[in-house]
């Protein structure tokens, strides 16, 4: 009976299996056509495939198994894995993705891939791997996953806050990586529930901030935890330290403040410390040297003090140790390094360390970059710094210490040197010739210090260099003609040396300068259209932007017709006191004139007129013509150029009158002017005073790239001085020693940014006008040697900055104004006016004189108030912001009134502007 019933059995399975079979490829093929249809909607919304991988190889002739990027199970047949990326693929994602249910892994990182992502991406319930780095995607972050462990967002645009809800739904979270996106909420609560994280990285979506949470320290599974460049504020919270897996700390570049928390003595397995660019204070605590494992130590940018710890060269396998940019002082410990074998990299530039170089940091073996700039660093510059055992040295930086004595010629065993940096130090000698020796040399800086001799020829062995800066030093001999074989160099800077001979023709061949500055060296050339002529030869540098010859008096020669025609895009060009003759060709204007913005010529012998073809010069800024023997009226046209700021045409035969020939030209950004030593006549021009808009009201300017070096006299005190500014500029008007005759615009009273007005040495009549009282931020008014009569306006009281007044020899009147900066002239101001009266003159005032004053003081008394809140705020607009000045005394001796103020605007200015930059 039983042989029956499994007979009866085994016939119905084998009647029956059939369909089965049949049952199962139906339900298989039906669920496999389902993923290629969902791969076949993805690839219809690709705009872009370059690489052409799906437009031939997903096509329903094969298998979707066999489709490149895409893996299929071996048990159910269904596409479990999809892998597209670095494809370059461009396009967005369709709704049919959802459909891909038995998908496990899905990567397209690093394509272009945009927009939100389809509600339906949710359906993918199976999904343990999710990268979707390097792209652009958007909207909201994807979750509601409950098998996902990784989860890659890097590198796209996703913005708003982090849902706090959305970690309920990823409870097998390990690695979150939302870095570089627009995210601008706080560490939600939520998060801390995913108790099986390993990877947290938020870093640099800039947004985010808040208090670090405590409860950071509840998930102590993780590894790395990276937050840097977001705004998170306060103190790194002590329950850090309960981290005891962590290998990989970044809390850099935020808003964290306070100390170092001990509590990080417990980070045992701690690899990485990157504390850098905040606001921590105190000591180095003393339990980071129980990192044993610790390779990379980076605390630069913050404000710690104290010397050196010497806990560190307990940290063995250390790498990276860069401590720059903070407060840290006293010397560096002898022996601090000998222990790191390992040592790649060092950095303790900006810090206030004093002492020698230690000799033990010259056997790290594996070192590969030194950063000491920036210290107190003295003695000698130590020859063991050439040791064999440094062999691997690529960076070496100890600019701006007090290192003195020669540079050591071992210096030529570092053969993998690529960039050398010891500028503003006080070494002397020669430049060693083993120097050619650095054949990987890129950038080689020893500017600012007392090198003397020659030039050595070698250098022209380091063809791979790019910077080659030796200025400000004492150099002599000749430009080696080798140099032409650096061509790769972009920056060569050997100006303020001792350099005479020839300036090498094969300076044409470095095709990829954009910077040559030879100027103020005693080097000798004809400039000329021949072939033999250096500016000819420059014509191959096709990158030029900035070309500065200026202070070599043994150039001589013309400025050929073809300078018009290269096609140099220069912005700086300085051929001033260089013995310049004839005229400035027509061409001029057009050389690049959408890019050329310095143009300084001066303390030349040209003649001649100003090219018209100079308005062509869209972008110029400064025009320096000083000094010269041009014969011309006045360039009205040259208020057609919309960022002019300065103009000097000084010392030439310019002559006729302004005022006829400024119809329809604006000059609205003029901010310094110089007309002086010229031939001018007529009456002062009215309409041109009233264009100087830049003088009356601030004028926002783009950063200059440039530092302009301008010459301005101001009469009365003989000065002349050269000045190296970066914008704004110098705020002056110098109209001095010309035949202006007639009175004085009362418009003139309206520049309240002028810091310098000197209308000296002309026929000026009439009134002082009361205008001038408006001046708020002038600081030197010179009327000297003019004609002018009745009284000084007691309204020049309001003008709280002026350290500088000259009414000499004019036929002024009256009691002299008392009260504020009046107080503190002497006679010496008003000598030449038998008519003043009072202090500080021996000369008394009647009575009927005294109560005139009175009575114009009475006048103007309510207006004092308002005179001074216009004086604070005009003050603070157009004062120098000067890099260097160098100061040329005259008959009257040292101007302590202009050392007073360049220092304290040196102080006030320069430390707001590079403020400014670094935000």
């Amino acid at each position: 009976m039983g042989n029956v019933t499994r007979f009866i059995l085994a016939l119905m399975m084998v009647m029956l299996l059939p369909h089965f079979v049949v049952s199962f490829s139906i339900k298989t093929t039906t669920n496999i056509n389902t993923d290629q249809s969902a791969l076949l909607a993805l690839k219809a919304y690709i705009v872009s495939d370059p690489q052409k991988m799906l437009k031939t190889n997903w096509s329903t002739a094969t298998s979707v198994c066999n489709w490149i990027g895409v893996t299929c199970g071996s048990r159910h047949q269904r596409v479990i894995a999809l892998n597209l990326s670095s494809m370059l693929l461009t396009g967005t994602i369709p709704s049919q993705i959802g459909n891909l249910s038995f998908l496990t892994s899905l990567d397209l990182m690093n394509n272009s891939f945009y927009g939100s992502l389809p509600d339906q991406f949710t359906n993918l319930h199976r999904l343990k791997h999710i990268d979707l780095s390097w792209n652009n995607f958007c909207g909201e972050i994807p979750y509601s996953f409950p098998k996902l462990q990784y989860l890659s967002l890097r590198n796209n645009i996703f913005a708003g806050e982090i849902r706090s809800d959305m970690f309920e739904h990823l409870p097998r979270l390990q690695v979150l990586s939302l870095t570089l996106n627009k995210l601008s909420s706080e560490i939600p609560m939520g998060l801390f529930k995913c108790k099986e994280l390993q990877v947290i990285d938020f870093g640099y979506n800039r947004m985010m901030g808040g208090i670090l949470p405590k409860e950071i320290g509840n998930l102590t599974m993780l590894r790395i935890l990276r937050l840097g460049g977001n705004m998170f504020e306060g103190v790194i919270p002590y329950q850090i330290g309960d981290l005891l897996n962590l290998e990989e700390l970044s809390l850099c570049n935020t808003l964290l403040k306070g100390h170092i928390p001990p509590s990080i003595s417990n980070l045992t397995r701690l690899k990485i410390l990157d504390l850098s660019t905040n606001s921590l204070t105190g000591v180095i605590p003393h339990q980071i040297g129980n990192l044993l494992n610790l390779e990379e130590l980076i605390l630069y940018s913050n404000m710690l003090k104290g010397p050196l710890p010497s806990f560190i060269s307990n940290l063995t396998r250390l790498t990276t140790f860069d401590l720059s940019h903070n407060s840290l002082s006293g010397q560096i410990p002898s022996g601090l390094f000998e222990r790191l074998p390992k040592l790649q990299r060092l950095d303790l530039g900006g810090n206030k360390l004093s002492g020698k170089i230690p000799l033990g940091l010259f056997n790290c073996k594996e070192l590969q970059s030194l950063i000491l700039d920036s210290n107190r660093l003295e003695e000698i510059l130590p020859k063991e710094i050439g040791n064999l055992t440094m062999s691997m040295l690529e960076a070496l930086d100890l600019h701006n210490n007090l290192l003195k004595g020669i540079i050591p010629y071992q210096i030529g065993n570092l053969t993998r040197l690529r960039f050398l940096d010891l500028s503003n130090n006080s070494l002397t000698g020669v430049i060693p010739h083993q120097i050619g020796n650095l054949l990987n040399l890129e950038q080689l800086s020893i500017p600012s210090n007392m090198l003397e001799g020659p030039l050595p020829s070698s250098i022209g062995n380091i063809i791979r260099l790019t910077s080659l800066q030796l200025f400000n030093n004492s150099l002599t001999g000749v430009i080696p003609h080798q140099i032409g074989n650096l061509t790769c160099l972009q920056l060569l800077d050997l100006s303020s040396n001792s350099l005479t001979g020839q300036i090498p023709i094969t300076l044409g061949n470095l095709r990829y300068l954009h910077l040559l500055d030879i100027s103020d060296n005693d080097l000798s050339s004809t400039l000329s259209s021949s072939k033999s002529s250096f500016q000819s030869s420059l014509a191959n540098c096709r990158e030029l932007s900035y070309l500065s010859f200026a202070r070599n008096p043994l150039i001589s020669g013309y400025l050929p017709a073809f300078i018009g025609n290269s096609s140099i895009p220069l912005q700086y060009f300085d051929a001033s006191s260089c013995n310049i003759s004839g005229r400035i060709p027509g061409e001029i204007g057009n050389w690049n004139p959408t890019n050329l913005r310095y143009l300084g010529l001066n303390g030349n012998q040209l003649e001649g007129i100003l090219p018209l073809s100079l308005v062509n010069c869209s972008e110029l800024v400064v025009l320096n013509v000083a000094n010269n023997n041009f014969s011309d009226t006045f360039p009205h046209w040259l208020g057609m150029l919309p960022r002019l700021r300065v103009l000097i045409l000084r010392s030439n035969r310019f002559h006729g009158s302004i005022q006829d020939s400024l119809t329809n030209f604006s000059f609205s950004k003029l901010q310094m002017v110089d007309l002086s030593h010229n031939d001018f006549t007529g009456l002062l021009p009215t309409g041109f005073f009233q264009n100087l808009k830049a003088l009356k009201e601030e004028v926002g300017y783009d950063s200059e790239y440039f530092s302009y070096s301008v010459n301005l006299t101001i009469k009365g005190l003989e000065l002349e001085f050269t000045k190296t500014v970066h914008m704004p500029i110098f705020t002056c008007i110098d109209l001095s020693d010309n035949g202006f005759h007639g009175e004085i615009p009362k418009v003139v009273g309206e520049l309240r940014l002028l810091l310098a007005l000197n209308l000296s040495h002309n026929s000026l009549t009439g009134p002082i006008p009361p205008s001038f009282g408006n001046l708020a931020a002038l600081e030197s008014l010179d009327l000297s040697f003019n004609k002018l009569s009745g009284r000084i306006p007691s309204q020049l009281t309001n003008l709280t900055f002026l350290e500088v007044l000259r009414f000499w020899n004019n036929n002024l009147v009256g009691p002299i104004p008392q009260g504020k900066q009046f107080n503190t002239f002497e006679n010496d101001s008003y000598r030449g006016n038998l008519g003043l009266c009072g202090f500080p003159l021996s000369k008394e005032c009647r009575n009927d004189e005294r109560s005139q004053q009175a009575q114009d003081e009475e006048d103007n008394g309510n207006g004092i108030a308002f005179i001074w809140k216009v004086a604070m705020m005009g003050y603070g607009c157009g004062m120098v912001l000067g890099i260097s000045i160098a100061y040329i005394v005259f008959a009257t001796g040292r101007p302590w009134w202009l050392v007073r103020m360049i220092e304290r605007d040196l102080q006030n200015k320069v430390s707001s502007w590079f403020g400014k930059k670094r935000e």
